[in-house]
């Protein structure tokens, strides 16, 4: 490279220079008034230098769309290059101006033509609180933060009349934005997506019912959306007859309110509901003047009730950033009160605009013959998030009865008006009898997840299509899949269990949103693929899989439907009971006639295509996903690495079978497709003309098949119809023979009742008079001892005061010595004289004698009654100890018969699965779901088991010798599960090895044959030279024996040739280079393992699996894996 002239080099210093001396403060002229203080010292600030021309950024290149009405929109091109093709972008287009003060809350206007718009860059989100700082500091700089009703749009890179599928965001309605629809998974597809911005919270909801302060105004936004969307969408590639209207959380809410409304006909064509319905009760404002009294008051403006002037002209002056902040006071301060005290964010009924004039259940009951096709469904445990928000109240309840827990629950998901329809049904068909006395907020936590999700979000999807099904396709879902990412997974979870997936954990295998949720395993990866295929695949044609029966239309408001799951056979089963044998509370039987519903709670069997599903109640007190197993496949699994599918043609029950067994997508990601370059080339505009002829072509015999086959639907609609209204009559009149068979039953009853009760009230009169006469005779008993106690009290006190007894006979001895002594001395005197005295006095000692023998009598009595009563006392001890002793032995004896019956059923189960395993069977895994269920005939029966296993008042020592004992057992079933299970898989892999030396036999023998059959048809060669000419003479009886030959010659040929070796051919694919072509197989097999071993290292994921030695044994392995769980336990479990 030569040196640069000097006078460039020149120039260039110069140029430098300047630019420095620019940049130096200049002193001003006048020098005295110039104060240079360490004020003005501090306020300047340099300008960075910019960089120079090539350091600085690329500019992304522009695309360019004009719209008529609109102007020229300036987008990005290649905005990202999805599956090898670039992908751009318009963002922040506006479609709607909002108006300033009180218009903030009125509807919006269309927008004017505005020229140039650029639409490089996306708009802020509409005013919300999570963005409360961001708003203070836009309204500081003067920025107007109400212009948001704005959309981005996404289109491949020359789009011409593709389908839309256009996303609302949702969640709670008072935050999120446009950004939730990224386009990276969607555009693997030819689809153009777009994402509306709409106004939340009190700016998209809070009412009056006037027409200064209407409310749903958010409806009004979408709906100018769609309309600009009508007009302008062929200008970005996409078909506006064929709009998609995709709803998460309450978008699905709000999208569904909008087409009940029959005010957006005809500007879309199908809707996707996820997790929302117009019927949630959580987004209906029933009290929206009490929600705007309570507003007025956090945002200090006056509301006098009755005139509301004043309150608008508050409104109008208040800024975005107060209405932000007041609206989150009223969330903070009322949401711990229930669901009546919200408000601010939910539709209103009968507001002035006309897009609910009536409660949006009965819309649907009038909107069913105008509905259009739809899917519909909800996550797992989509409630999860709202019951967290309020389970701190249910820990607090002090009380052991399950309804004071329902109560709560019911507080913050259902209105005042349905509490005890919910209530009682919550009580028949979630709890059980037991909870209303033993009631916890950790036993009962899992069935008020239940609960919520039933009345929140299944409830309000089959009140939806109770009628609607009948007219219009619909396909329903639940999402249960539970992958590494939540989409609220930064939120703590207070409940006691982990939650599967929750609200809008859908959302998250469509769109790569939150950022720390886009990083997807390949297990989370084949799932999206397959949801956003079958997304696609209905707004392309209106059904979700083409084959039939992987996803059938609903039959009734019930099912069947599709279950997204964690299966490791197939993630994809389809179910017939969308409650999951859990029928719904007709809520609102003055919309929908109670005889149009194609399932009652009543009926015990139909005709039509569900499944007779028993709703036995089950007890919600364990956690099915606490032992699940992790992903199959390691997270550090290189996503592009182009896998094959083995189609698996194993012959299974209805609804478990894998539907994507055969699925291939339409674009590998791996794979860049071929990208026209030369548009002015003649071959491509004609190969482009015939391209485009052959579609349209196919496009017109798709939809005329279609047209058919909605035909021949219509046709079995009708005739399903009329049997449907024979069989409704004949249910009617059996309900109405059953009603009265069933009243009379319960006059029987009644009777019988009222008899028994009479009995027993004359049992307990004749109870209550017999123990009184005991008692009267107990008090005149204790009357008698008293008696006796204080006589004998009396007698001791006067014996206490005399002298001892011993003291006393010495006394009465002498005595009676002297009066003998006097009266032998008077006899003396008066021998004649009869002794009166000595008469009186033994009289006297005769009668104390008979009082002293009658206590000491009585006194005996009462010790001997005493005795007779502590024996008795004891004896009662003694009899009922031996009664506690035999029951507790014919406890343990019956626990002992259980264990044992269960050993023996273990024993027959593994002798069962030791049968099938032989048979060729799958071995048998158990899935989370079902790992702690027990398989009983009824709920009486578990809870009579349940009962027995727990005995009451049992002695502690043996329950905890019991609990010991069944953990044993327990560990010892598990390890010979674990046993049974390294055999089976020992078994299999061993089949595998021979089944795969089988084939490479067979394979070999064929390699074989067919260079027979080619050396057999290889024409003569006239040109060749004696010696081949030779050895084709030659009659060899076998293809071997000539390569026996063959191989003499070149062996001989290579003895002739000089010293010098001819350069050796490449062995790896020459077969005459070894010595048998089975050593040639061997060495291609090794090769080819080796090469496997090699990307291994290099993509790192070697130490994934190494039980593997190569990625196609690999997947071999995984789709040779058992086959359903459910179904081998279907095979295994006893005939109840």
């Amino acid at each position: 490279m030569q040196p640069l002239p000097s006078w460039v080099q020149l120039l260039a210093l110069a140029l430098c220079i300047c630019q420095i001396c620019a940049l130096q403060p200049r002193p001003r002229s006048d020098d005295a008034d110039y104060d240079f203080s360490a004020e003005n010292e501090d306020s300047f600030t340099p300008q960075p230098l910019r960089p120079p021309p090539w350091q600085e950024a690329p500019q992304p290149e522009e695309a360019r769309v004009q719209v008529p009405g609109v102007g020229e929109i300036v987008g990005v091109r290649g905005y990202k290059t999805i599956s090898g093709r670039p992908i751009n972008a318009f963002l922040g287009v506006r479609y709607a101006q909002v108006g300033a003060g009180l218009g903030r809350f009125q509807q919006a206007r269309a927008t004017s033509f505005q020229g140039r718009v650029d639409a490089t860059t996306a708009s802020p989100n509409c005013a919300q609180f999570p963005e409360l700082q961001r708003l203070q500091a836009a309204e500081a700089r003067g920025e107007n933060v109400d212009d948001c009703l704005t959309l981005n749009i996404y289109a491949p890179e020359g789009a011409r009349d593709l389908p839309v599928l256009v996303f609302v965001h949702g969640e709670m309605l008072f935050d999120g934005g446009a950004e939730e629809a990224q386009p990276d998974y969607v555009l693997e597809n030819d689809i153009v997506l777009v994402s509306i911005n709409y106004r939340l919270a009190p700016f998209g909801f809070l009412s009056a019912l006037s027409d200064q302060l209407p409310g749903n105004v958010a409806l009004s936004d979408i709906h100018l959306a769609l309309e600009w969307l009508q007009r302008n969408l062929p200008h970005f590639g996409g078909n506006s007859g064929k709009v998609t209207l995709v709803g998460q959380a309450g978008g699905a809410t709000l999208v569904h309110a909008l087409s009940l409304s029959g005010r957006a006909t005809n500007l879309f064509q199908q809707l996707i509901l996820q997790s929302g319905t117009a019927l949630n009760p959580y987004l209906i404002d029933e009290r929206p003047l009490e929600t705007l009294a309570t507003f007025a008051r956090l945002a200090r403006c006056p509301y006098a009730g009755r005139s509301l002037a004043p309150l608008y002209d508050c409104l109008s002056r208040l800024p975005t950033s107060q209405v932000v902040s007041a609206f989150e006071q009223l969330l903070q301060q009322n949401e711990a009160s229930g669901l009546s005290f919200l408000g601010g964010f939910k539709l209103v009924v009968g507001d002035p605009l006309g897009y609910l004039p009536e409660h949006p259940a009965a819309l649907a009951a009038k909107a069913a013959n105008s509905s259009v096709p739809m899917i519909v469904g909800a996550a797992k445990d989509a409630s999860a998030f709202i019951l967290s928000r309020f389970y701190d109240q249910i820990q607090r309840v002090q009380s052991q009865n399950v309804s004071d827990f329902i109560n709560v629950v019911l507080r913050h998901t259902a209105p005042p008006s349905q509490h005890q329809a919910w209530l009682d049904w919550a009580r028949r068909e979630i709890f059980s009898q037991e909870h209303d006395r033993t009631a916890s907020a950790h036993s009962v936590s899992q069935g008020l997840l239940e609960l919520s999700n039933m009345i929140l979000y299944r409830a309000p999807v089959i009140y939806s299509i109770r009628l609607s099904h009948k007219k219009s396709p619909v396909y329903l879902y639940t999402f249960d899949y539970r992958g590494e990412h939540h989409r609220f997974g930064h939120l703590d979870n207070p409940l006691p269990f982990g939650v599967d997936a929750s609200l809008s954990d859908d959302s998250v295998y469509l769109f790569p949103y939150p950022p720390e949720a886009s990083r997807l395993n390949p297990v989370d990866k084949s799932l999206s693929r397959a949801l956003v295929t079958m997304w696609v695949n209905f707004a392309v044609s209106g059904i979700p899989n083409q084959n039939a029966g992987v996803w059938p239309k609903a039959t009734s408001e019930y099912g069947p439907f599709l279950r997204f799951t964690n299966s490791r056979q197939s993630m994809l089963e389809l179910d017939p009971h969308f409650g999951d044998g859990l029928y719904a509370p007709n809520l609102y039987g003055q919309y929908f006639n109670a005889t149009n519903s194609t399932t009652t709670a009543t009926a015990a069997t139909t005709t039509t295509t569900t499944t007779t599903t028993t709703t036995t109640r089950r007890p919600y007190v364990y956690n099915p996903y606490v032992n699940r197993q992790p992903n199959p496949y390691p997270y550090n699994y290189n996503a592009t690495t182009t896998t094959s599918t083995t189609t698996t043609t194993t012959r299974r029950p209805m609804y478990a079978y894998n539907p994507y067994a055969n699925w291939q997508p339409n674009r590998q990601p791996g794979q860049a497709q071929p990208f026209p370059r030369r548009p002015t080339d003649p071959a491509y505009e004609r190969a482009q003309e015939i391209r485009r002829q052959q579609v349209i072509r196919e496009q017109q015999e798709r939809e005329q098949r279609l047209r058919e086959q909605r035909e021949r639907e219509q046709q079995q609609q009708e005739e399903q119809q009329r049997r449907e209204e024979e069989e409704r009559e004949q249910r009617r009149v059996q309900e109405q023979r059953e009603q009265e068979a069933q009243r009379e039953l319960e006059q029987r009853y009644q009777m019988q009742r009222e008899k028994q009760q009479r009995e027993q009230q004359q049992r307990e009169q004749l109870a209550r008079e017999q123990q009184e006469v005991l008692e009267q005779q107990q008090r005149e008993r204790e009357q008698r001892e008293q008696e006796a106690r204080e006589q004998w009290e009396r007698n001791r006190e006067r014996a206490e005061v005399h002298r001892s007894p011993q003291e006393e006979l010495e006394q009465r001895q002498r005595e009676w010595e002297r009066q003998q002594r006097e009266r032998e001395r008077e006899q003396t005197i008066n021998p004649d004289e009869p002794d009166d005295r000595e008469l009186e006095e033994r009289e006297q000692q005769e009668r104390e004698e008979q009082q002293r023998q009658q206590i000491l009598h009585e006194q005996r009595l009462q010790y001997e009654q005493r005795q007779r009563e502590q024996q008795q006392r004891e004896q009662e001890q003694r009899e009922q100890l031996a009664r506690d002793q035999q029951e507790q032995q014919e406890q343990q004896q019956r626990e002992q018969e259980q264990r044992e019956q269960e050993e023996r059923e273990q024993q027959e189960r593994e002798e069962q699965q030791r049968e099938e395993m032989a048979r060729g069977h799958q071995p048998y895994e158990p899935e989370e779901q079902e790992s702690s269920r027990r398989p009983y005939p009824s709920y009486e029966d578990y809870v009579r088991r349940d009962e027995e296993e727990e005995p009451v008042d049992s002695d502690p020592e043996l329950d905890e010798s019991s609990n010991r004992n069944y953990s044993e057992e327990q560990e010892r079933e598990q390890q010979q599960r674990e046993q049974l299970y390294r055999e089976q898989q020992e078994r299999e892999r061993e089949q595998q090895e021979q089944e795969r030396e089988q084939q490479e036999q067979e394979r070999e023998q064929q390699e074989r044959e067919r260079e027979r059959q080619e050396w057999e048809r290889q024409p003569q060669n006239q040109n060749e030279d004696e010696e081949d000419q030779q050895d084709r003479r030659q009659p060899y009886q076998s293809y071997e024996e000539y390569l026996r030959a063959t191989e003499e010659a070149e062996a001989a040929a290579a003895a002739a040739q000089d010293t010098e070796p001819e350069p050796e051919p490449e062995r790896e694919n020459d077969p005459s280079a070894y010595e048998s072509y089975d050593d040639y197989i061997r060495a291609q097999q090794e090769r080819q393992e080796a090469e496997e071993r090699e990307r291994a290292i290099q993509e790192g994921w070697e130490h994934s699996r190494p039980e593997y030695p190569g990625y196609r044994q690999f997947v071999g392995n995984h789709h040779s894996s058992p086959q359903h769980a459910k179904q081998l336990r279907r095979q295994q479990r006893p005939n109840l």
